[in-house]
């Protein structure tokens, strides 16, 4: 009798201990039964990304008694990739924060945020045949050089899309189409969407191989907004043209042409364009020099608006690290911009290498206000140095200086008297290990 009682006493806390553990045990068996399918594979790895910054005069010129910011932020980031013949499953969830945030605190303790998680991306991959397939959900789109669709990750929360997309590629050719449609909330009636928001943003992509590391290719992208409290009439913007990389052991050589056409969200017409030219050459093993130049039109005597929208494409990458061009309203008043660069770059070895990049920008057109005829188009000039750390394992360290030299005219549409000394530093040290792998 005392050894029935004493069993039935174990039993019962078994089942209580699976009872209050029962998600993490559901979620086990699923992960078991994933990592047994035949022919399949299953991941997963993290990525944690603490950065320190140091910003005075970052996208914004100081003025005198402006003091230096310092803080730390974090991407934490955890992706889920099963990878089967016929069909594949993306799922990646991120917490972005500055260290301190918090919005649950006491003056006894920091206990944390009301809600912190995000959802970064969640896809549905299916095989269409033998030279096609469907990718479904929450997903990223990089193209080219990605002047205009960009993971855009210099920002911690990263840039994805929710969205269709088909892809085929056979031998040297490869067509893509993206299609999107974005609501604010399940609508009973009606289609009213945030003014400022794309409603849709769908896309073509065209790619011809000409060697193993030389292609052409060619992007169409339709934007469409909503008239504010018009849901019914939607402004569409197209954007097309073809971007060419050249490239040998020695050296490789860039550009694209991109035209606007169409209406802006503003519901003015828009005709503009931009171009741009790069090239890389290096001298010998561990030295490598680059010159180039960027081109976006802006406002003019001619018809309609002509500055260009660079959409979803990369900012921080290509207009100097201190993003004064980020947002180029602001920054250039929609006078277009102008960027002269230079890149210099030098592989200490396989885990050291140093950038040096200096950008001279400029407005594509002149001032045309009352007082502001003394003003030419110099806007300034930037330095951006940055050091990288590439260790044997999943460890990255970046560490960043870089100075900006305004003009009196970026002053000007900076509304911001002569001022300090504009710098910007940072260091981030990015981990990405691979948590578990099962074939």
């Amino acid at each position: 009798m005392q050894n029935f009682v004493r069993n039935f006493d174990f039993k019962c806390q078994i089942n209580i201990l699976i009872y209050k553990y029962e998600k993490y045990y559901i979620f086990f068996l699923v992960l078991l039964f994933l990592s047994s399918t035949l022919k399949a594979q299953f991941s997963i790895d993290a990525e944690l990304r603490p950065r320190t910054e140091q910003r005075h005069g970052y996208k914004q010129l100081p003025v005198e008694d402006n003091k230096a910011a310092y803080f730390i932020s974090q991407r934490s980031r955890l992706n889920f990739n099963y990878i089967q013949e016929k069909y594949r499953m993306g799922f990646s969830i991120q917490d972005v924060r500055v260290w301190g945030d918090e919005d649950l605190y006491s003056s006894t303790g920091v206990k944390g945020n009301n809600a912190s998680l995000d959802l970064y991306q969640a896809w549905l991959w299916l095989k269409l045949g033998s030279n096609s397939f469907i990718k479904v959900g929450r997903q990223q789109w990089s193209y080219d050089n990605q002047r205009l669709l960009s993971g855009r990750n210099w920002g911690q929360h990263g840039l994805t899309y929710d969205g269709i997309l088909y892809g085929y590629k056979k031998n040297n050719f490869q067509f893509d189409l993206g299609l999107s449609l974005n609501n604010d909330s399940e609508n009973l009636f009606g289609n009213e969407y945030t003014p400022d928001k794309m409603k849709f943003l769908d896309f073509i992509y065209l790619k011809q191989n000409i060697t193993n590391k030389s292609y052409l290719s060619f992007t169409g992208i339709l934007s469409g907004y909503q008239k504010e409290e018009d849901s019914e009439t939607v402004y569409l913007t197209a954007t097309f043209g073809p971007y060419l990389k050249i490239k040998s052991e020695n050296y490789s050589l860039s550009g694209n042409i991109f035209y606007q056409m169409g209406t802006k969200q503003t519901g003015e017409n828009v005709n503009a364009y931009m171009f741009s030219l790069a090239g890389d050459y290096q001298i010998f093993v561990p030295f490598n020099v680059g010159i180039g130049l960027d081109w976006l039109s802006g406002e003019s005597d001619a018809p309609g608006d002509n500055s260009f929208d660079i959409l979803y494409g990369g900012r921080h990458r290509f207009y100097g690290e201190m993003d004064y061009f980020s947002n180029l309203y602001k920054s250039t008043l929609d006078l277009g911009l102008r960027d002269f660069f230079a890149k210099f770059g030098y592989e200490i070895n396989a885990a050291h290498s140093v950038n040096l990049n200096y950008h001279f920008f400029s407005l594509q057109k002149e001032i045309d206000e009352i007082g502001a005829a003394d003003f030419d188009k110099l806007l300034g000039d930037e330095i951006d140095f940055n050091y990288r750390y590439k260790a044997n394992i999943p460890v990255d360290l970046r560490i960043g200086f870089s100075v900006f030299f305004p003009s009196e005219t970026m002053e000007h549409l900076q509304s911001a008297a002569p001022s300090d000394f504009s710098y910007f530093s940072y260091l981030i040290l990015t981990f990405t290990p691979e948590l578990f792998l099962k074939e």
